[in-house]
């Protein structure tokens, strides 16, 4: 089969390169012969070209001699009045030899097969009339009835050519007919062979056609599997390949859509914009094949939602999905509602119930918003605020939300600036940590943890939580964590100096935690100032989100080695259990203050304060508990063999200064005696 194949390719290729090379030759020959024709047509025209410049001369001189001598005539009547004796006009004059001369200067005899005697001569009387010409133009220009001494110049010059035209004229007549006798001829000779040429055409046609037929079908099958495998990679480039719904480049080119019909039809559409919250959670716990099959899932549930409807739904990446939509507000109030109820609701993946949740982010345009770009911004500033309210909610997009924006922008600018320039207005504080089970007036102060104040140059005093947020976000809590450590450690180790001997308690950002090089970058701190590492602590919060929890592990044992404490903040609050406590290096957990300010009123925080003690003690845990701001919950604490304090009590964050002044008090009631240093 295959050798037959090649034997038939083989005669179809030979067969169309026959036909090709019988065509070009006849198509050269018919091209051949259109130019003869042309050259006929040509010649016949020209064939009284040497007449009509002999003419035109004889009226140019007819012309001139009527113009000069008209006032010599006697006036006839009008009846009688013969052609001649019409009165000439200077202009009729002018137009006369313009003729003459366009005549003169067209001709050409470059192509001329007359005898060479005969060509040489028709060339230096062409070259000689012209100068002539050239000469008298002037002389015609000026020329008026009656300026006969002009006249005659005019006629001396011209008629050294009177004698000479009726030769030329003859001369190139003669020329033109024979050329065209020999055209002829060529003529009738193209014409047989082009009947040669067509009846080869015809014979060969037959076979052509049917070549032709079989390759026609041959192309206009791969063109069909072509097409098809295009349409493929089309879709495959504006789809997502996991949940088959469109992607990114699908949802631009469709939102583009949308504009141009919106503007046409003076309509508007929605565009919303949610992801899946606890997606993050559902891969590390379960694995990233059940995550996939938790975004089919989902993605399933959004088409089902809007399937009666004219929505594009997309997935934009990751656990983010898009669905532009054009309907009323109020259904579009409704469609959001039900999608966040049926994500809210469980999914069977493989036998186990997983629960996550949405939040939606909605733009409108044209009102709210007015381009592909902004609909996307505006719609992600309204998912930031979606979630911003709590989560499990849809916020319509509103123009004060770029003003929030602008704000957020403007303040992380200021922060970059702050953590560069020492007027920015950032401040360590400190708040102090006592022993509890010293009963005196004054507790004693062991240590101080330490807090960053932002006194902004402009708007004042910033909320701790909202610039600490513009930090992670932006990517620069690294660079703050670095500033306070370096600040902190500096202002205690002066404090060492001075004889405060205090422990320092630094937060870790969660972020932090994901960063390898915190280690050497923390250490290397240290060593710049002089800080001895057994007096710092380094607090984390069990909610910390980490993407590597043994990597994790692993980078705070490298401080354990170093003799840096390590505390758990906020205990009571997250999610750890006792098997993450022991993976950790840990020598302190913190009593979050939520449940110590409830502890005198409230059994039930009373019974958690000492079930998180006694875990402590159990895993041989130093305890601090945070918000301790009344001497009935100090006492409560210390019954409870709580050892450290942290709160209103014993102290606000303060400034340095204050800090110092706080020390400085302490040790005159320890040394009364001692002459103490200025703050």
């Amino acid at each position: 089969m295959k050798k037959h194949f090649k034997l038939l390719a083989l005669i179809y290729l030979a067969a169309v390169a026959l036909l090709l090379l019988i065509e070009f030759s006849q198509f050269k020959k018919v091209d051949g012969l259109r130019t003869q024709i042309a050259e006929g047509y040509q010649l016949i025209s020209g064939r009284d070209e040497g007449l009509r410049l002999e003419l035109e001369f004889r009226r140019l001189s007819a012309k001139l001699s009527a113009y000069v001598h008209q006032n010599d005539r006697p006036v006839a009547s009008q009846s009688d009045q013969p052609l001649e004796s019409i009165k000439v006009g200077h202009q009729e004059v002018i137009t006369w030899f313009d003729i003459f001369w366009s005549r003169v200067f067209s001709m050409r005899i470059t192509d001329s097969e007359m005898p060479e005697a005969a060509t040489s001569d028709l060339k230096n009387f062409i070259v000689n009339l012209k100068k002539s010409l050239h000469e008298v133009d002037p002389l015609i220009q000026k020329l008026t009835p009656g300026d006969l001494e002009a006249y005659e110049a005019i006629q001396q010059r011209l008629d050294n050519f009177d004698g000479s035209l009726a030769r030329v004229a003859t001369h190139i007549a003669q020329d033109r007919q024979d050329r065209a006798s020999l055209l002829q001829e060529k003529l009738n000779g193209a014409l047989k062979s082009l009947d040669a040429l067509l009846l080869t055409s015809a014979a060969g046609g037959g076979l052509i056609l049917a070549l032709l037929g079989a390759e026609v079908y041959r192309s206009r099958r791969q063109e069909q599997k072509t097409k098809a495998r295009e349409a493929q990679v089309r879709f495959l480039a504006e789809h997502d390949s996991l949940t088959g719904l469109g992607n990114r480049a699908y949802l631009n080119e469709k939102m583009a859509q949308f504009i141009r019909e919106a503007d046409e039809n003076g309509e508007r559409f929605y565009f919303l914009l949610l992801d899946l919250d606890k997606f993050k959670d559902v891969n590390d716990t379960f694995g990233h094949p059940m995550g996939d099959l938790l975004l089919k899932q989902a993605a399933g549930r959004l088409v089902g939602i809007v399937a009666d409807t004219d929505a594009v739904v997309a997935r934009l990446g990751g656990d983010e999905f898009a669905i532009l939509i054009k309907l009323d507000w109020p259904i579009v109030k409704y469609a959001a509602e039900r999608i966040i109820a049926s994500l809210s609701s469980s999914f069977q993946l493989n036998d186990n119930e997983i629960c996550i949740s949405t939040s939606v982010g909605i733009s409108c345009y044209p009102e709210l918003s007015s381009s592909l770009d902004e609909l996307l911004r505006d719609a992600d500033l309204a998912l930031y605020a979606a979630k911003n309210r709590g989560r499990r909610t849809y916020t319509l997009y509103e123009p004060e939300m770029s003003v929030a924006l602008y704000h957020r922008m403007k303040l992380e600018t200021d922060l970059r600036h702050a953590l560069s320039h020492d007027n920015g207005g950032l401040e360590v504080y400190y708040q102090p940590q006592v022993m509890l089970d010293d009963t005196s007036d004054q507790r004693m102060i062991t240590g101080v943890e330490a807090l960053v104040r932002w006194f902004h140059p402009e708007q004042g005093q910033i909320p701790t939580m909202e610039f600490i947020e513009i930090a992670e976000a932006s990517g620069i809590i690294d660079e703050l964590s670095d500033w306070i450590v370096r600040q902190a450690c500096q202002d205690v180790v002066a404090w060492h100096k001075a004889g405060f001997m205090l422990n320092l308690s630094v937060n870790l950002s969660p972020l932090q935690l994901n960063n390898p090089d915190l280690p050497k970058e923390l250490l290397t701190h240290l060593d710049r100032c002089g800080f001895d590492p057994q007096y710092l602590t380094l607090e984390i919060t069990e909610s910390a989100d980490v993407t590597d929890t043994v990597a994790a592990a692993k980078m705070l044992s490298k401080f354990a080695d170093k003799g840096i404490s390590l505390a758990m903040d906020d205990f009571g609050t997250g999610y750890s259990n006792l098997g993450y406590l022991n993976s950790l290096p840990l020598n302190t957990l913190k009593i979050d203050r939520s449940f110590v300010m409830q502890i005198t009123d409230n059994e039930a925080e009373r019974k958690l304060v000492r079930g998180i003690i006694n875990l402590a003690q159990g895993m041989g845990l130093k305890i601090v508990a945070e918000g301790v701001e009344t001497e009935e919950q100090a006492e409560f604490l210390r019954s409870q063999n709580c050892e450290y304090g942290q709160g209103y009590l014993f102290g606000r964050p303060m400034h340095k200064l204050g800090m110092l002044k706080i020390l400085n008090q302490q040790y005159e009631k320890l040394h009364p005696a001692i002459v103490l240093l200025e703050a």
